[in-house]
């Protein structure tokens, strides 16, 4: 039987102004209402469904402070203000943001919603903005303002909340108070969130998996120049930048949160962006993670083979891919799986203009006959597919905001013959390969160009470099005392 290793990967960067506490975007907040919270809640009606949810912690904290009603952002106060009350300033932002969602599967199907965009028009230019603004009584703008928001909630609130309900049949005229009864919802989500993940691992169901703290690129914490090895006539950094006890730290800030949150520290880490390197091996097996995994680019550079498929997208070599390894460097271990990269995107970026059923049998079929390859290649062994990819960022493009086929999904796993799920700690056990090392790079094209390939990048990491020499100095008399707000900064600012 081959096994199915799912894991979604939850992760926005961090947003909060470290001088104003402002939050500058509101997608922590706006796909918490959905993506954080449906994605666990869903697995409730698939008992025998096991997956990993990759939580970064620069996520969380601002989940946090939004349920603890202590974060704010420009977007969630202008919803709330009187509409009355809204400055002229403050309808030229709100016309030009408060659309910020996929057209077809989250606008139009709201037909006030669709109305009120057909009234703006396309363009947010800003005189045309301010134009469009004339066009906007104070009552279109309060239905703005409850429709910005109700379009990101969960399909499941839509389905069994009846104040949710109540609104969505409403469809307009809201009232002030009518914003106030969404925005306490609005909380009760959030502060579901983290309960409705802890209460599926505790259960049983998932294991929740982290990142370094603050999303940075371990690998270029470790040594920058490691981008060299795939760009060898890159220029130089104008100033060396090694500091792997930065990376340690982030690794150890990670894991001491997550066991705050979840009540025990994770054994699977998520590298940022599935960026790897020999000189984090030590770094990650030595702050207790037992595995880690990255994307199948990454296995085929360090085999140095080419893993070619078919004209049906299915692998020549399967016994390469479908089981994890262990990887060895700096005197320490830690076992690794290589995502299929072909299956992820086709759920990230083939699969939402599909009919869901369909999608949802092409993938199964696709995983089923990726277990027989393997099998016939290698006497029979059970194949193990890792399927890696972000977990909400897709779903607002499929309908029903992906629900409709993450059912099919799940009940043909359910039910499937040939497949059974795991978690990717279990998935990772005994790995009996191993690599000598790992080849350094990314999930995106196994390299890291897109974080230091440019000239400004580099420009970037020289300014980080001596930002970071100065994070400490003397305070309160003592010498070398960290100044930590400083030093936060930086931490952030690395990721």
């Amino acid at each position: 039987m081959t096994r199915v290793a799912l894991l979604w990967h939850m992760h926005q960067p961090y947003y909060e102004d470290l001088v104003t506490h402002e939050h500058v975007l509101p997608w922590v907040r706006l796909h918490a209402l959905k993506d954080y919270y449906g994605m666990a809640a869903l697995l409730e009606e698939f008992p025998l469904v096991r997956a990993t949810f990759n939580l970064v912690p620069s996520l969380l904290v601002q989940l946090e402070a939004f349920a603890e009603d202590h974060a704010r952002d420009r977007y969630l106060e202008l919803g709330l203000k009187p509409a009355a009350a809204l400055t002229p300033e403050d309808v030229v932002f709100v016309l030009g943001n408060f659309f910020h969602a996929h057209r077809s599967r989250m606008i139009d199907v709201h037909p006030r919603y669709g109305e009120l965009l057909a009234m703006r028009g396309v363009s947010t230019a800003p005189a045309h903005l301010e134009a469009a603004a004339r066009r906007f009584a104070v009552g279109d703008l309060r239905d703005l303002q409850v429709w910005q928001k109700l379009a990101w909630f969960d399909p499941l609130y839509f389905e069994r909340d009846a104040r949710v309900q109540g609104l969505v049949t409403k469809g307009r005229h809201f009232t002030e108070e009518d914003k106030f009864a969404l925005r306490g919802v609005e909380l009760e989500i959030l502060n579901g969130v983290i309960p409705a993940y802890r209460a599926r691992l505790e259960a049983g169901q998932i294991e929740v998996s982290t990142s370094p703290f603050y999303h940075p690129i371990l690998p270029l914490l470790c040594d920058a120049d490691v981008y060299r090895r795939t760009h060898p006539d890159a220029p130089a950094l104008r100033r060396p930048f090694r500091h792997p006890e930065d990376a340690a730290a982030q690794l150890e800030r990670a894991a001491a949160y997550h066991h705050r949150l979840f009540g025990r520290r994770p054994v699977g880490l998520w590298p940022s962006e599935g960026s790897v390197s020999d000189a984090m091996v030590p770094l990650v097996a030595g702050a207790g993670f037992e595995w880690m995994a990255t994307d199948e680019q990454i296995l085929a550079r360090s085999l140095a083979i080419d893993l070619g498929r078919d004209d049906r997208g299915h692998l020549l070599q399967p016994e390469r891919l479908y089981r994890p390894y262990r990887v060895a460097a700096g005197g320490r271990q830690v076992t690794c799986a290589f995502r299929d990269h072909t299956l992820s995107d086709l759920i990230g970026f083939t699969y939402a203009g599909w009919p869901a059923q369909r999608a949802a049998d092409d993938f199964l079929g696709r995983l089923a006959e990726a277990g027989r390859r393997f099998a016939s290649r290698t006497e029979g062994e059970e194949a193990t597919v890792f399927v890696v990819l972000d977990g909400e960022n897709a779903w607002e493009h499929f309908e029903g905001g992906g629900r409709p086929f993450l059912r099919a999904l799940y009940g043909g796993l359910s039910a499937h013959s040939e497949l059974r799920t795991v978690t990717m700690a279990e998935a990772c056990r005994g790995g009996s390969r191993s690599l000598s090392g790992i080849f350094p790079g990314s999930w995106i094209d196994a390299n890291f160009y897109i974080w230091i390939g440019h000239r400004d990048d580099r420009r970037a990491w020289g300014q980080l470099s001596d930002a970071r020499s100065g994070h400490t100095g003397t305070r309160a008399g003592v010498r070398g005392a960290p100044d930590c707000r400083r030093q936060r900064l930086v931490l952030v600012v690395r990721g």
